[in-house]
């Protein structure tokens, strides 16, 4: 059984793994572990970073980050910020990715967010593919490496 949930510490372990999937193995996507667990553990304090993990058997199968930004400006409604959705390759088209999507949305909704943004590469058309299909709108959005 699938078990989509908040992150645990030992969740961690095949995480650096699961994100050379998305990249092909490149090692460029090396992770120091005891950096990732620190840096885990220090962002866990807030309780605007939340990760989600989707679990079987044990296995990560799934994860996903998320950060709620709060607008001082407009609706003063908070917004969450979606960051690298991932599957194993194993288990894709199995609907992982949209409960992890829908766990997100309702945790959204628990916490009065207005709405959810995420990037996705301009080349995945599988992925604007399903985003689309869960109702999401593309619209534009920037970015520049520092």
């Amino acid at each position: 059984m699938i078990e989509i949930r908040f992150t645990i510490k030992d969740d961690l372990k095949e995480l650096p793994w699961l994100y050379r999937q998305y990249h092909k193995g490149d090692t460029f996507v090396e992770t120091n572990y005891d950096g990732m667990v620190k840096e885990f553990d220090r962002l866990s304090q807030n309780e605007d970073y939340k990760f989600i993990s989707a679990v079987e058997n044990g296995e990560l199968i799934g994860f996903c980050s998320v950060v709620i930004n709060h607008d001082i400006v407009e609706q003063q409604k908070p917004i969450i910020m979606l960051w690298n959705l991932r599957v194993h390759p194993d288990y894709r088209r199995q609907k992982i990715g949209q409960k992890i999507m829908s766990f997100i949305e309702k945790f959204g909704k628990e916490k009065g967010v207005d709405f959810i943004f995420l990037g996705c590469d301009a080349d995945n058309q599988s992925a604007r593919k399903f985003y689309k299909k869960l109702g999401y709108d593309e619209d534009y959005g920037f970015y520049k490496y520092l």
